[in-house]
């Protein structure tokens, strides 16, 4: 570990957190100015303020002095799928997160090389004649035969893609793929998302691996990645005879086989010239009518990735690690251990739980008796104040630095005498 804390981190810790600097700032007590020549590497990070703005950041402070590099979204080793009306700010978060996960997982692979030599094709547009080709080049490198594919998280797991399923907390971003030899490629996806609509937009994914790595950003890059997505999950000599007749409740029926949504199905056999743009169109039209557009009637199941979750097994078989000492590996808490990496555990977040017992300065307090000063989140603070009310006493004074609370430790030690 470095003896000097890396800006990039702390760049990076705050764009997973989703926060300007001026809301750092506020909330850390640190001055937006100083904070701004930390990330920009201007400057060397203080000691204390480290302090606070983990605290603020909830990262511990071990997280800020790894090495590491970010890449973002103006880079050709990251790409997404999402709606165009997506914030700055979004992306910059999602971009964060995956720039985390990359540099998690390449510590978890010190131990352990689990992933095999990388076997996704790098295949140029230039050299094939249409972006289905491709997609059909790429299912016979990997061996998968004719009909839908079974379970794609899997097969992409097969092919050293580490695949993550987590809640973005927006529904315009899909995914996000990044891949930063040596390090393996990187998927995450949007747990929140119908599993229909994650299938496709792994495809997509590897839509963008397999033809746009390296590449500079052009205009036809996402449409490329759309149809290479349809054509590897749906290929045509497979699907064409099955798309007949292209009706509402056929499409439903085809669902459950292809593990795609109706939409999906529609936009194939339109692209297949199996139906004109008019009855495209009022396919459509059906759709929103029943509310389909929306959300379709029998979703299928969810697909679980497994390779992250059986290195981190070998961690805890073979090595004898713990879920906190696993955290302490990956410099992060153990809420994000759960929340990022085991994602089917329920998370009992001790501190969340006490915010009961926690109050803003400026409001009346529930009780009398002693209370503690809290920073962000009920985390501990250097020589925090502590202050004994009365019955009667009222407001809560303030705190020592925004963002602040008092908790309660008890009774006052004055009313504690009075009852003996």
């Amino acid at each position: 570990m470095n003896d000097i804390a890396n800006p990039e981190m702390l760049t990076l810790a705050r764009e997973v957190r989703g926060k300007t600097q001026t809301q750092l700032a506020r909330e850390s007590g640190v001055g937006q100015t100083k904070i701004s020549r930390y990330e920009g590497d201007l400057a060397k990070v203080d000691t204390e303020d480290l302090r606070d703005i983990a605290e603020a950041l909830e990262f511990p402070e071990e997280f800020f002095f790894q090495s590491g590099q970010r890449f973002g979204a103006e880079s050709t080793e990251v790409f997404h799928r999402r709606r165009r009306s997506v914030s700055a700010r979004d992306i910059r978060r999602i971009d964060g997160l995956v720039n985390l996960h990359r540099i998690s997982c390449e510590r978890l692979l010190q131990a352990f090389q689990q992933i095999e030599p990388l076997t996704v094709p790098s295949l140029s547009t230039k050299n094939f004649d249409t972006i289905d080709d491709i997609a059909y080049a790429v299912r016979s490198f990997w061996q998968i035969p004719g009909g839908p594919i079974k379970n794609l998280i899997a097969r992409l797991e097969q092919a050293s893609c580490l695949v993550f399923s987590v809640d973005f907390k927006i529904d315009k971003i899909d995914e996000v793929v990044q891949w930063i030899p040596p390090s393996p490629p990187i998927i995450l996806v949007n747990s929140s998302a119908p599993a229909d609509r994650i299938r496709l937009s792994l495809a997509h994914a590897l839509g963008h691996l397999v033809m746009h790595r390296n590449e500079l950003p052009y205009k036809e890059m996402e449409h490329e990645a759309n149809r290479f997505a349809a054509a590897f999950l749906m290929p045509e000599h497979d699907i064409i005879d099955d798309l007949r007749p292209v009706t509402i409740q056929h499409m439903l029926e085809l669902k459950q086989y292809w593990k795609v949504s109706m939409q999906a199905l529609i936009y194939r056999a339109k692209d297949l010239e199996v139906i004109s743009e008019r009855r495209f169109k009022s396919l459509f039209q059906q759709l929103s009518r029943f509310g389909y557009r929306k959300r379709e009637p029998y979703p299928i199941g969810h697909e679980t990735p497994r390779l992250v979750k059986n290195l981190l097994d070998k961690y805890r078989i073979e090595l004898g690690y713990t879920d906190e000492e696993l955290a302490r590996l990956l410099r992060i808490k153990i809420q994000d251990l759960y929340r990022w990496y085991y994602p089917d555990r329920k998370i009992v977040d001790f501190e969340e739980a006490k915010l009961s017992k926690r109050q803003k300065p400026g409001t009346r307090p529930r009780r009398p008796g002693e209370y503690i000063e809290r920073g962000p989140r009920g985390g501990k603070v250097r020589n925090p104040r502590i202050i004994t009310i009365e019955p009667g006493d009222s407001p809560l004074p303030p705190t020592q630095k925004p963002g602040h609370t008092w908790e309660r430790k008890g009774p006052s030690k004055t009313r504690k005498r009075r009852r003996k």
